[in-house]
C-alpha cells in the first residue's frame, strides 16, 4: 500500500476474496480518482523468491489462475515483495509473459522491474481506458427503490464495438455517476429520498440495440453501497469486481442468443406476407366472438348457441396464436409493432378460455361473461396500438 500510494494510487485491498485478486489499485489525479485501475496478485515470502532465472524471478502456478487473469476486465498485475528489503517486484500478465510448462504456467519477474519512481511511466500504460460518454448511450433509465434502500437501475447500449475492458470501464463510469443521480419515479419516493445518493445500481450492458430489443446483454452489474443492512440488501450475484465493489456478471450465452436471433429473423417482406393475412383473420374472428358476446350478455342468446356460433372463429384463433408463436423473430424495426400483435393475440385467445371446459368448472355464468368481456375490450385497445405501430413501419 505504501509503494502504491507513494506513486499515486489508491490502493484497495478486496477481502471479498475475489478469486486470483488480491488488491486493486486505482490512479489518482489533482485529488480525484480517475477509474483507472489495476488488478494485483500479491505473493510475499522468500519462497516466492528463491527460484532465479538470469535477472528475473520465476513465478509459477496453475492453469486456473493464469485463464482468469488473462480473461479479467482489470489488466493484472504479479507482484512479489520483499518485505525485509521492502521491495515489490511486478510483471503484467499477458499472453506474451505467461509460459507454458505442460503442467502449469510460470512467468518471469525482472529484478529491475519494482514498484517505485521508475515504473510509473509503465504502470500508467497499463491502466484500464477512460471510455468518453458518446461512445454509450442510455437507453433506459429505472427509479426502482424499494423499502429502505434508493435503487437505480441503466439499460445501457455501446456505440461501435469495445473491448472487455473499454465494457467494464462503461460500467464504472455508470455506475458511479449513477449513484449521485437525483431522478425519483414520483412524488412519493421523491419525498422520501430527497437528495440523497443511491444505496443500490444496476447497469445492464447490450453490445447494440438490436441487442437491447432482444434483452440479450453482454454483461450486468451490481454495486451495494457498503453500509447498507443485509435486511435491505437486494441479492447479488457471483463475479468480477472491477472496481468501488462493482460486481460484473460476463454473459456465457451472449454469442450464443446472439447467432441465434441472427440466423432466425424474418426480413421485413417475409415477416409482413406471414403476419398481416393473421392479421386481418384475427379482425375478423374478433367481430364474431364480439357480437356472440354482446347477444349474450343482452340476453338474445345462451351459452350454447353463443359456442356453438363462435366455435369456428375461436379455433381459428386458437390456430392462429399458435402459429405466431412458432414464427421466427421479427425484424429489428417491426419489433414493437410485433409486441402489439402478441399481447392482440393474447387477449383475443383469453377471451374464450373462461368458456372452456375448465373455465366454466371454475367459474359462474355470470364471472365467465365479465372476464370475457374484458378481455374483448383489452384486445380492442391492443389492436388500435397495433393499427398505429404498423401505420409506422408500413
Amino acid at each position: 500500500m505504501t509503494a502504491f500510494e507513494s506513486l499515486g494510487f489508491a490502493f484497495r485491498e478486496q477481502s471479498e476474496s475475489d478469486y486470483g485478486i488480491d488488491a486493486h489499485a486505482e490512479l489518482i489525479q489533482f485529488e480525484q480518482p480517475t477509474g483507472q485501475l489495476l488488478g494485483i496478485q500479491l505473493k510475499s515470502g522468500s519462497s516466492f523468491l528463491s527460484e532465479t532465472d538470469g535477472d528475473s524471478y520465476v513465478f509459477r502456478t496453475d492453469k486456473k489462475h493464469v485463464d482468469y487473469w488473462q480473461n479479467h476486465a482489470l489488466p493484472v498485475l504479479i507482484c512479489l515483495c520483499d518485505v525485509d528489503a521492502k521491495t515489490i517486484y511486478w510483471q503484467i500478465v499477458n499472453s506474451e509473459t505467461a509460459a507454458s510448462t505442460g503442467k502449469g504456467y510460470k512467468f518471469t519477474v525482472p529484478k529491475n522491474q519494482t514498484i517505485d519512481a521508475s515504473a510509473i511511466e509503465a504502470l500508467s500504460s497499463l491502466l484500464t481506458p477512460i471510455v468518453v460518454t458518446d461512445r454509450y448511450t442510455i437507453f433506459k433509465m429505472d427509479d426502482i427503490s424499494y423499502g429502505a434502500a434508493k435503487r437505480y437501475s441503466f439499460e445501457v447500449v455501446v456505440n461501435g464495438r469495445a473491448t472487455k475492458a473499454e465494457v467494464a470501464a462503461i460500467v464504472r463510469q455508470v455506475t458511479m455517476e449513477g449513484q449521485k443521480r437525483r431522478y425519483h419515479r414520483n412524488h412519493l419516493v421523491e419525498g422520501k429520498w430527497g437528495d440523497s445518493d443511491a444505496h443500490v445500481v444496476w447497469t445492464f450492458i447490450y453490445p447494440s440495440a438490436e441487442d437491447h430489443n432482444r434483452r440479450n446483454h453482454i454483461c450486468r452489474s451490481i454495486w451495494i453501497h457498503e453500509d447498507l443492512g443485509p435486511q435491505f440488501r437486494p441479492m447479488g450475484f457471483d463475479g468480477e469486481n472491477v472496481g468501488d465493489h462493482i460486481i460484473v456478471d460476463w454473459s456465457t450465452n451472449y454469442d450464443f442468443l446472439a447467432q441465434h436471433v441472427s440466423t432466425n429473423t424474418l426480413s421485413k417482406e417475409d415477416y409482413f406476407s406471414s403476419v398481416l393475412p393473421l392479421i386481418e383473420e384475427l379482425k375478423t374472428s374478433l367481430g364474431a366472438i364480439e357480437n356472440g358476446l354482446l347477444a349474450l350478455a343482452n340476453n338474445d342468446t345462451d351459452e350454447a348457441n353463443f359456442l356453438a356460433s363462435t366455435e369456428a372463429a375461436r379455433t381459428r384463433v386458437d390456430e392462429v396464436y399458435f402459429k405466431l408463436t412458432d414464427l421466427p423473430f421479427a425484424p429489428f424495426e417491426c419489433r414493437d409493432m410485433d409486441t402489439k400483435l402478441e399481447s392482440f393475440v393474447t387477449y383475443l385467445h383469453n377471451v374464450w378460455l373462461f368458456y372452456s371446459e375448465n373455465g366454466r368448472t371454475q367459474w359462474d355464468a355470470k364471472s365467465r361473461l365479465e372476464q370475457s368481456l374484458q378481455q374483448r375490450s383489452y384486445a380492442r385497445e391492443a389492436l388500435q396500438h397495433l393499427e398505429y405501430e404498423l401505420s409506422k413501419v408500413r
